[in-house]
Formats: structure tokens, sequence, C-alpha cells
């Protein structure tokens, strides 16, 4: 009878402890979904903000100052730059969360050749429901963690 008790006791430990290390990974690997998918979609915003600088460069989108004077938009020169440094510290924070570099140029990459406007819509749902999953499981293992330290929620 001891010995049955203690190889069930045994195997509820070690069940016990590969199904928190699932649950890790899975909480990492989201995270690191999360992180790519971001940066994929600041990358397309960067990209798409530089070709409509290019697009402005081209006489597309010319404002009348005083006195007659024609001068060029540079917002969006300013925004393409914005955007790219954004897009930098969403690799690095992607690769601080343990993204390889040949996913993250893929990730980034793939953002920039996002062209149409269904392209930014699907980048940023995922972005967003990457992002949510993440906050919704950390919540998830906050609230567990409570329960069995304290015993109630």
């Amino acid at each position: 009878m001891q010995g049955w008790l203690r190889g069930k006791i045994m195997t509820s430990l070690v069940n016990g402890h590969r199904a928190k290390k699932k649950d890790e990974v899975r909480l990492h690997t989201a995270q690191v979904h999360a992180a790519l998918s971001v940066a994929q979609l600041a990358a397309a915003i960067a990209g798409f903000a530089a070709n409509s600088s290019t697009e402005a460069a081209q006489d597309i989108n010319i404002h009348a100052t005083n006195g007659g004077i024609v001068t060029r938009d540079k917002d969006m020169g300013a925004v393409a730059s914005a955007a790219a440094l954004v897009a930098t510290v969403c690799a690095e924070a992607a690769e601080s969360v343990g993204a390889r570099r040949a996913h993250i140029t893929s990730a980034v990459s793939s953002g920039l050749a996002s062209r149409t406007s269904v392209d930014m819509m699907a980048l940023t749902a995922t972005a967003a429901t990457c992002n949510a999953f993440h906050i919704f499981r950390s919540f998830q293992t906050i609230i567990s963690k409570d329960i069995s330290e304290n015993g109630k929620p």
C-alpha cells in the first residue's frame, strides 16, 4: 500500500511539473508571437509611411503657402522615421523575449512587403489578438498562483 501511494504521489508531482512546464512554454511562445506581430505591424506602418513620403516627393502632396510659394509636405517623412524607430524597438523587444533573428527578419520583411489596406487590417488584428491573448494568459497565471497560495481568488 505504501509503495503504491508513494508511486501515486510521485506520478502526481511529475504530471504537475509537466503541466506547469507546458504552460510556461505556451506562455513564452505567446509572448514571442505577440512581440513579432507588433514588430511586423510597426514595419508595415513604416513601409507604408515611407512609400507615402516617396509619393509626396513626386508632387502628389503639395501645399501652397503664403506668397504663392509651394512647399512639399514633409510630415510623412517624419512619420516614416518615427515608425521605423518603433519597428526597431519592437524588433529588439522581440529578441529580448526570445525570438530568433531569422524570425524577426522574416516578420519585418513581411511587414515591409504589406501594401494594401487589407494587409494592414490583418496585421493590426493579429497584433491585437496576440496581445489580448498574452494579457489574458498573464492574468490567468496570476489568478491561479493566488488560488494555489491562498486557497481562494
